[in-house]
């Protein structure tokens, strides 16, 4: 014999649900998307600028700068130092920084230490890591005649690795979705001879029930041990009464608790008084 828990409303597992699942998937995705597009740095000089285009669509950024201004283009091996405000990703240095024995700098870069540096008069200077370093101190000079692109970085298999767990990252957040939207209908009791199965998400738990005793209980519970304990679903080990015991609830107001030799759970079927006829005649237990 099956029985159903009643479900929550509708309404409050979509006004509670929706939410909470944009706000986790939004910033997983956002994530995938930062680690896996590929970051851009291009340099071009023309007409005494030097233009600095950076990062992908749709945040992509360009950066003027006027070559009059600038009062030296030095190598640099770059000290310690720190990112005030921007992006540092394997092999995508980009910002804000600041570095011993320089300060504060502007940089679009490989992340390397050995650069280039461009002293200027009216501002900080700007650190880039141009892939021909000859022709582009050129061009800076004779004010064009320079456009290129930062090869992309070989950022090494930690990083590889970095990026494959992110794929995983929206997997995770679909766990609240299915937990306040799918698992609630899908949880059900199922008396049989001597035992009591319970139905989830995640499988079909089974309790040996003959010597327990089922009966109508309004539980007292306290510290989720393990499991989900959302509105509308909790499922797993709470302390309850102040003891141990499995949950597996759409409400925890009110239910039935089997308990007996090693068996303590507590559980709320909608027709609750079949569902303690059926425990007594056939699951084995007493009243």
């Amino acid at each position: 014999m099956v029985f159903r828990p009643p479900q929550l409303r509708r309404g409050w597992q979509l006004v509670i649900g929706l939410p909470l699942s944009a706000l986790v998937l939004l910033p997983t995705l956002f994530a995938v998307w930062l680690v896996w597009t590929p970051q851009v740095v291009e340099l071009s000089i023309d007409e005494g600028w030097l233009q600095v285009r950076t990062a992908p669509a749709p945040i992509s950024r360009h950066h003027s700068f006027d070559l009059a201004t600038v009062i030296s283009v030095e190598e640099t091996r770059l000290g310690r130092g720190r990112r005030t405000a921007g992006t540092a990703l394997p092999g995508y240095c980009v910002g804000n920084f600041s570095y011993d024995g320089l300060g504060s700098v502007w940089q679009a870069t490989d992340c390397s230490r050995d650069v280039l540096v461009l002293r200027r008069s009216d501002d900080k200077p700007v650190v880039l890591t141009p892939p021909d370093r000859e022709r582009f101190r050129a061009a800076v000079a004779a004010g064009r005649g320079y456009d290129e692109r930062q090869p992309p970085p070989d950022a090494g298999k930690g990083w590889s690795f970095v990026k494959l767990i992110t794929l995983l990252a929206p997997l995770a957040g679909l766990v609240v979705p299915v937990v306040f939207l799918v698992a609630p209908g899908r949880l059900r009791y199922r008396v049989i001879s001597g035992g009591l199965e319970i139905m989830t998400m995640l499988g079909t738990r089974r309790f040996a029930t003959a010597g327990c005793t089922a009966r109508h209980h309004q539980p007292r519970v306290g510290l989720r041990l393990w499991g989900t304990g959302a509105p509308g679903y909790y499922t797993g080990t709470f302390r309850v009464d102040g003891s141990n015991t499995k949950l597996y609830t759409t409400s925890v107001e009110e239910g039935v608790l089997v308990e007996g030799p090693g068996v303590r759970v507590f559980v709320n079927p909608e027709n609750e008084a079949a569902f303690l006829h059926a425990m007594h005649t056939f699951g084995g237990a007493t009243g």
